[in-house]
């Protein structure tokens, strides 16, 4: 594949030009000079506009840091995680492409114009055009668990070449373990299309999470989840159940989209590397001068995540939005469910930010000292209204007729 170089995008604009340096490893990346003229700081923590290497034209080199993949954090947003990667893999595969041959800049080529946020990469590898089709979820889904089996005579089938363009189309881009494809739902119609390129009208973009386990309600759970935030006083775009087949899925409306609109988004990780704590992602906001109200959610989130035990807290599930008059606020909420594995140490089940210093055994103190720090009003209210909420979980899921013992052994670890 060997891309020499991508053009980055933004809202039709050139942004700047991204290589790959062979012999170091990394990428290297230059802005455009028409872009630094409009005044929009993208990564305004890392590679902003004003900084003199940008101003002067110099390089920015990649983060060899392997959750940056060589890439500038601003960009390796971009890439997928362990689901979309699987499924570009297999792609080579299927195209005689060795993977020793391939780089991320060939991997961003790859994704062109179908990644999460605005940003975009070109040359990119065609994928046929860009056009809704109807999904099948239920024949997308039991697909998709074949190629995340590694089931390479299934992907090699030229029987099912078409049904494997068209998982790629929707499910290269997203993050995540688990197989999720970016879709259109008509809710008048429940109508499901593609969600790539230009939606009609009447459509609005989600993404669909398959419930890749029957024998544990991924999808349920999170939607409980979903709920209980939402009584909490927590931001989160409209989600829902939808069943096909038996087989219950979680769709979440995408806030990286305004209809046909793409939202400039970077996660905590992308606009801040070096943050691991919560007390960091405040920091973020009073870097990015963000509104009291932003402070107030990101506070009711660090409370839901440790009363609800959602330890998958890392920096790549908090996230930043930036709109076209370069205006940045935090994103809604997403990814709050119950994620303890109840089969493991308790060791393994430590937050991933650490909360006044400590990713496990967090006390209500700690709670009320981070609110304290950070200036947060009523911040001992805000924690009991958070309570509050996720001791309505038992309801919402005795509701969805989640296993009872699942049920309880929920509450008891909490």
């Amino acid at each position: 594949m060997e891309t020499t170089a991508v053009k980055v995008k933004l809202w039709g604009m050139d942004v700047g030009y991204l290589s790959w340096d062979k012999k170091m490893g990394v990428a290297v990346f230059e802005y455009e000079p028409s872009f630094l003229g409009q005044g929009l700081d993208i990564a305004p923590l890392t590679m902003s506009i004003n900084l003199p290497r940008s101003q002067k034209q110099l390089p920015w080199m990649g983060d060899k840091d392997k959750l940056y993949h060589g890439l500038p954090s601003m960009i390796a947003d971009s890439l997928p995680d362990k689901w979309g990667n699987s499924l570009f893999k297999a792609w080579l595969r299927d195209n005689n492409i060795p993977t020793k041959k391939t780089n991320p800049v060939d991997h961003l080529s790859f994704i062109g114009s179908r990644a999460m946020g605005a940003l975009e990469y070109e040359p990119a590898q065609k994928l046929g055009d860009n056009s809704a089709f109807p999904v099948d979820v239920q024949r997308l889904y039991e697909f998709a668990k074949q190629v995340l089996n590694k089931r390479e005579a299934i992907i090699l089938n030229q029987e099912n070449s078409i049904l494997w363009q068209d998982l790629v189309k929707i499910s290269s881009s997203p993050g995540g373990k688990r197989p999720k494809a970016i879709v259109a739902l008509n809710d008048a119609t429940g109508e499901i299309i593609s969600g790539q390129g230009i939606i009609q009208e009447g459509f609005q973009h989600y993404i669909l999470k398959y419930d890749d386990n029957s024998a544990y309600p991924f999808a349920k759970l999170e939607y409980v989840y979903y709920r209980i935030a939402l009584d909490a006083g927590i931001d989160m775009m409209p989600s829902e159940l939808r069943t096909y087949k038996n087989v219950t899925h979680f769709l979440t409306r995408r806030f990286d989209r305004i209809g046909n609109e793409k939202i400039h988004t970077q996660t905590l990780a992308a606009i801040s590397p070096s943050s691991d704590s919560y007390e960091d992602i405040f920091a973020v906001i009073r870097r990015l001068n963000l509104p009291y109200e932003d402070s107030k959610q990101q506070y009711l989130r660090m409370v839901f995540n440790v009363i609800a035990r959602n330890v998958d807290d890392h920096s790549k599930n908090f996230s930043f939005c930036m709109n076209r008059n370069g205006v940045w606020r935090i994103s809604p909420a997403y990814d709050l469910t119950y994620s303890v594995d109840l089969t493991a140490p308790a060791y393994s089940n430590r937050h991933s930010l650490t909360v006044n210093g400590k990713n496990e055994d967090i006390t209500r103190e700690d709670l009320e000292t981070v609110g304290h720090n950070n200036d947060i009003q009523d911040y001992k209210t805000l924690i009991d209204t958070v309570a509050g909420a996720v001791a309505k979980f038992e309801g919402y899921a005795k509701e969805l007729g989640i296993d009872r013992r699942l049920i309880a052994a929920i509450k008891t670890e909490r």
